[in-house]
């Protein structure tokens, strides 16, 4: 999940799964618009919401493929790895 800022300064966690595409609105904001055909206007930039949205694809690519005794996915505080199997373990079967 990632956090977006709501237009009134308080934040929210979204899905990155559900969005469909980000678009550019007035004074740097952005409007998400999800999966369902619903849109949030939200206080973010687009490329900040994009490089958001990577980072956290990156995390969940990064935590599958090496596991969770990897250095870097590790040290991340959000970082739950309790469940995740690593594809090499899967493969090996």
């Amino acid at each position: 999940m990632i956090e977006v800022k709501k237009l009134d300064g308080s934040s929210m966690h979204l899905n990155e799964d559900l969005i469909s595409r980000v678009e550019e609105a007035v004074g740097g904001q952005s409007v998400i618009y999800l999966l369902d055909g619903a849109h949030i206007i939200v206080a973010d930039q687009p490329s900040s919401l994009v490089a958001m949205i990577r980072a956290e694809k990156v995390a969940l690519l990064r935590r599958v493929l090496r596991g969770p005794h990897d250095p870097e996915v590790s040290s991340r505080p959000d970082a739950s790895t309790s469940g995740v199997t690593r594809i090499s373990q899967v493969r090996d079967q």
